[in-house]
């Protein structure tokens, strides 16, 4: 992946969009106000592969900017919080791996979740969200967040939201299951294989250190 997404950013990086994640959390934000005044907005934005069907392309888009948490009621002030986390999230990610991986990390997510939902129906923007933060709490586990008024390594919101993920994976219709590996697709195609090849550096390391130990115990 590391080699193809080089050769990629080598040919094409100059053409990616930088500042991704300002566009999204502004559009959620904006998204957000024009629900608390309009619930019956979201009728109209969300991803419904029937309403595509029927010549309402634009849900393939609006979909992306639904803010993160509810829009009405006492729990909407978390739902301001939920979108300023998320743009640390983006923008972290986008200072580490560049704008060019981030813009495809985000995209492969998009595109995963917009194929689902037009096979099996409805789908969110919750899991592509929370394959946002999955690699930002690999990338910067020791990140610390105030959840409440308590101090919380964003390590364990990973894996909460990986706990979460899971679970809703058993327990959901195929929608769910569908969008949750969607969304999620993009985290394994940039993670899976770095995190092999570390666990097969610790094992070769393991096995070094024990000849090493062996060979000593020998000569003494």
């Amino acid at each position: 992946m590391d080699r193809w997404l080089a050769r990629l950013e080598r040919r094409f990086g100059r053409y990616a969009p930088s500042n991704l994640t300002f566009w999204i959390v502004a559009l959620q934000g904006f998204t957000f106000a024009l629900l608390f005044v309009k619930p019956a907005a979201l009728q109209l934005l969300i991803l419904d592969p029937s309403a595509v069907a029927r010549g309402e392309v634009w849900r393939l888009v609006t979909f992306l900017f639904l803010p993160w948490g509810p829009a009405n009621g006492p729990w909407a002030i978390f739902t301001i919080f939920a979108l300023l986390f998320l743009y640390t999230i983006g923008t972290s990610l986008e200072a580490e791996w560049g704008a060019f991986r981030f813009d495809v990390y985000y995209f492969i997510g998009a595109l995963g979740t917009i194929a689902s939902s037009l096979l099996v129906g409805p789908i969110t923007n919750e899991y592509l969200n929370l394959s946002l933060l999955l690699a930002f709490a690999t990338l910067f586990p020791d990140y610390e967040v105030l959840l409440l008024i308590l101090p919380l390594k964003v390590k364990w919101l990973g894996f909460l939201s990986g706990g979460f993920l899971a679970w809703s994976f058993v327990t959901g219709p195929a929608r769910v299951k569908a969008g949750i590996v969607a969304a999620i697709l993009n985290y394994l195609l940039f993670f899976a294989r770095p995190s092999a090849g570390a666990a097969r550096r610790t094992t070769r390391a393991s096995s070094s250190a024990s000849a090493t130990a062996r060979r000593s115990a020998t000569a003494g």
